[in-house]
Formats: C-alpha cells, structure tokens, sequence
C-alpha cells in the first residue's frame, strides 16, 4: 500500500513539474515576444546616436577645418602652434586640405624682422 501511495505521489510530482515546465515555457515565450521590439528600438536608438556622435567628431576633426582654408603646420614632425616653435624647427612642413608640402630648413628664416609677417620661402 505504501508502494502504491508512493507511486501515485511520484505521479502526481512528475505531472505537476510537467506542468510547470510547460506553463514556464509559454510564459518565456510570451516575455520573449514582448522583449523583441523592445531591444529593436533599443538598438536602433543606440545606432542613431552613434551615427550623430560620428557627424560631430567629423565636424569637430580638423580635416573639416583644413576644408575650410587653414592649414596645419607642423615642425620637425610636431604641431607647431606658434611662430616662435616655428622659428626653432630644423625643417616645417604645411599641410592643406589636398596635401601636405614641406618647406625644409628653418635656418634661412631667422634674423628676419619680428614687426612683419614675411614669406614663408
């Protein structure tokens, strides 16, 4: 008698799990149905910030500013920012928006009068 008692309880257990998984497998699906567009907006809104973040940085980049006619000068390799770190470069190279052209030696340029802009030949 306790065989059977326990035969019918391990019957009923393994129904109930069965039951269990099944309604856990609906409920899964129906979350999952749910969860779908979610993430798809998710997503796309990650994509639209990301292609605005790009149009800054190219806007901010200094290939845009070369666009719009400055150049950047570099010296010895390096940005020179200012006329004196010019001035001590062994060699300046300038760099326009279709290229880069260098200037060699620095040296012919000292001694030129600090009131005038000058040539840069």
């Amino acid at each position: 008698a306790r065989a059977e008692r326990l035969e019918r309880a391990h019957q009923r257990g393994f129904a109930d799990a069965l039951r269990a998984i099944r309604d856990g497998r609906e409920r899964l699906a129906r979350l999952a149905a749910r969860l779908d567009p979610v993430m798809a907006r998710v997503q796309a809104r990650a994509a639209d910030r990301l292609e605005a973040l790009e149009r800054m940085r190219t806007t901010l980049g200094y290939a845009q500013t070369l666009k719009r006619g400055y150049a950047v000068v570099r010296g010895d390799g390096k940005v020179a920012t200012t006329r004196a770190a010019a001035m001590r470069a062994s060699a300046l190279e300038i760099e326009f928006q279709d290229g880069r052209m260098a200037l060699g030696a620095t040296g012919s340029r000292k001694g030129r009068p600090e009131d005038g802009q000058g040539s840069l030949f």
